[in-house]
């Protein structure tokens, strides 16, 4: 009986190491794979079949509310799920689209815009901002977290909302109480979120890294910051949509300007039609919002599936 050996050397010379070294690295040669070009990879990103049962659940909304059906109301055994509108309070989105075509080329339209953007914008920045350093102190320190926690806990529990009136009084109906509302908010959905974050990173790694001589600030940028990127995208992704509701909620309260003083003068005036039309343009805003936040991470976090990163918020 011959070996396998023997076998492997019928009408076959013997190779010698290296050329077995060669040969095993020819075959887990990662470059000989076949590999997705750069159209292939946008095509499964956009995921064609997707897009398209999009556009047609799109189109049906449209036609079922432009057809004004979904008004009628719902009875279900006698009993009224939803009541019937009556056609004064009705919108429909052609009435949406044409309040946008008058009011494209409208200056005070634009200046009411930028109010709106600058408020959620400066909103956003100072809350997420400050979030972010509170929530990286608290959670790195515990004998800090310990002394300041009950003093953040009584303080996210004050009604956010019930604060509006008395931010006005202070700081006026200009954008300063609006800015200062929505600091408020986003501030503890960023900072809760990071503080959890930072003091559940591993002690290991932590360890490790002390054990080879890194400074704070190295651990910071090669331990703690790389471990709780994702929950901190999640928290600026939902504070971004928050900062909007803010602002529009302060603007209905007291505001010179801005798109939450234009459409509660249309709501208030029945205007139904221009009310959809800004309601939607607030939410274009947030997803562009959202948007710009989905593009950071897609750059922070490239080892995570495409499928779980960059994600636009509902809203």
């Amino acid at each position: 009986m011959k070996s396998s050996d023997g076998e492997e050397s019928i009408g076959n010379p013997p190779m010698s190491d290296e050329q077995k070294s060669h040969e095993t690295s020819k075959r887990f040669d990662m470059a000989s794979l076949p590999q997705e070009t750069r159209g292939e990879r946008v095509i499964r990103r956009i995921d064609i079949p997707v897009q398209l049962t999009r556009v047609a659940i799109l189109v049906f909304i449209i036609w079922i509310w432009e057809s004004r059906i979904i008004f009628k109301g719902l009875n279900v055994l006698g009993f009224d799920v939803l009541p019937e509108i009556i056609p004064l309070f009705q919108g429909v989105p052609t009435e949406a689209w044409d309040y946008i075509t008058d009011v494209w080329n409208e200056k005070l339209f634009w200046q009411d815009f930028w109010v709106t953007l600058q408020e959620a914008l400066l909103g956003f920045l100072y809350g997420s901002l400050s979030g972010f350093l509170v929530g990286m102190i608290l959670g790195r320190f515990k004998r800090a977290r310990k002394v300041f926690s009950p003093f953040l806990i009584f303080t996210n529990a004050v009604p956010k909302i019930a604060l509006a009136p008395i931010l006005i009084l202070w700081y006026g109906v200009d954008i300063g109480s609006k800015v200062a509302l929505a600091t408020i908010i986003v501030f503890f959905i960023v900072q809760i979120p990071v503080m959890a974050a930072v003091s559940g990173v591993d002690p290991d790694l932590d360890t490790v890294a002390s054990s080879m001589g890194a400074t704070q600030l190295q651990k910071f940028r090669l331990v703690v910051l790389p471990s709780i990127l994702g929950p901190l995208f999640g928290a600026l992704r939902l504070a971004s949509i928050y900062a909007i509701l803010s602002v529009v909620f302060g603007e209905f309260l007291a505001s010179k300007r801005g798109l939450g003083q234009r459409l509660l003068y249309q709501v208030n005036n029945f205007g139904m039609g221009a009310a959809i039309a800004l309601m939607s343009i607030l939410a274009i805003l947030a997803l562009f919002f959202n948007a710009g936040i989905g593009f950071l991470e897609r750059k922070f976090l490239r080892w995570q599936d495409d499928t779980t990163r960059g994600n636009v918020v509902s809203l």
